[in-house]
């Protein structure tokens, strides 16, 4: 029942919210409780960041759509320099409450207000689909790697309404047209549609020397790319 009473919330805060940034807001301070999934995978983007963690004393992170923090925590307890940026204000207060170690900021993924190869490490776990604009942001996430950076995105394919499974079969394609259409008409970005996979492992290798996939749980995987090409980020016509 507590359960049922949580999804409840979700959907009434969906259905009266008319951003993506209105609707996490409304939903932060019980995110952690219904999306109990991104665990799974957070944990593995984590182990797989691990191994960086010897290089120096302090490798600088960015989690783009950061949120309340899931992953953000688990990379600062292992040691991480990590920065937290989303556009939900009301998920970074809570975010840095509970862990003030981590810096945060309130902004845009397409805009990175950073510096030129000041990071090592660009982390997104499912906030992916939600950027209308996948393009500009694989961009500027090139520019501010260092030169033998690492991006990881996951979830994909991406999953309907962040927990439901995509499938091929008739019924599962109906219900994705069908989930679009009424996100559109609440004013969402929500891309849920299998070809956001393609498009994003084509821009990475567009801005990436090296591109490919990590199996997270029986249906998921994640996307890594590494070794932004800086020569061919700074060209205007990128």
């Amino acid at each position: 029942m507590a359960r049922l009473g949580l999804w409840w919330q979700v959907l009434s805060a969906a259905l009266h919210s008319r951003s993506n940034q209105q609707f996490y807001d409304c939903i932060s301070p019980i995110y952690d409780q219904v999306f109990v999934e991104h665990k799974f995978h957070a944990q593995n983007m984590t182990n797989m960041l691990a191994i960086y963690n010897g290089y120096e004393s302090s490798v600088k992170v960015l989690d783009l759509g950061c949120g309340t923090g899931i992953l953000s925590h688990l990379l600062a307890d292992k040691g991480f320099d990590v920065i937290g940026l989303d556009i939900s204000s009301k998920s970074l207060q809570m975010l840095q409450q509970r862990d003030p170690k981590i810096f945060v900021i309130h902004g845009d993924a397409a805009l990175l207000p950073l510096t030129s190869s000041s990071c090592q490490v660009v982390v997104s776990l499912g906030a992916w689909r939600h950027f209308s604009d996948p393009k500009k942001v694989i961009k500027d996430v090139a520019r501010v790697l260092a030169k033998d950076g690492l991006l990881i995105v996951g979830y994909f394919p991406p999953a309907l309404g962040g927990v439901i499974h995509q499938g091929q079969g008739i019924w599962r394609r109906l219900l994705v047209r069908l989930y679009q259409w009424v996100i559109r008409k609440l004013g969402y970005v929500d891309r849920t549609d299998l070809s956001l996979e393609q498009q994003t492992v084509s821009l990475a290798r567009k801005y990436f020397t090296k591109v490919n996939w990590v199996e997270s749980g029986e249906h998921w995987h994640l996307i890594v790319a590494k070794e932004p090409k800086l020569a061919t980020c700074k060209l205007a016509t990128c």
